[in-house]
């Protein structure tokens, strides 16, 4: 599974990405560190799945998530914030998002919801 990582915050991003490709089975097929370049990046790398963090200084999670739904409507998105409460999870996956985790959970558990994510969409 090739996956997209998007974080504003550049330690975390190479952290999650690094993690992220000693898993047998996923590849970090690209970084952005906002939304615009999230919006950009999927369309270049043509992802699996994207990991997104929703608080982004240029365009948010949401709203970056929305516009690649435009153009690649299948591509499962997972929201993985610090801002984790039950009104930002509803209005996430109403938005379309695939899975909602906070951050800090357990690569195990992020591997399990994007593998779920990409099997439903």
């Amino acid at each position: 599974m090739r996956v997209l990582v998007v974080d504003d915050h550049p330690a975390f991003r190479r952290a999650l990405s690094s993690a992220l490709s000693m898993v047998d089975d996923i590849e970090v097929a690209g970084e952005a560190g906002g939304g615009l370049d999230a919006c950009a990046q999927a369309e270049r790398v043509r992802p699996d799945a994207i990991v997104m963090d929703l608080s982004m200084p240029d365009l948010d999670g949401i709203d970056a998530m929305r516009r690649i739904h435009e153009r690649s409507p299948d591509v499962p998105v997972v929201i993985l914030t610090a801002h984790a409460d039950e009104g930002t999870e509803r209005a996430a996956l109403e938005a379309g998002a695939s899975g909602f985790l906070p951050k800090g959970t357990g690569l195990q558990d992020l591997v399990i919801v994007l593998h779920e994510a990409a099997e439903t969409d």
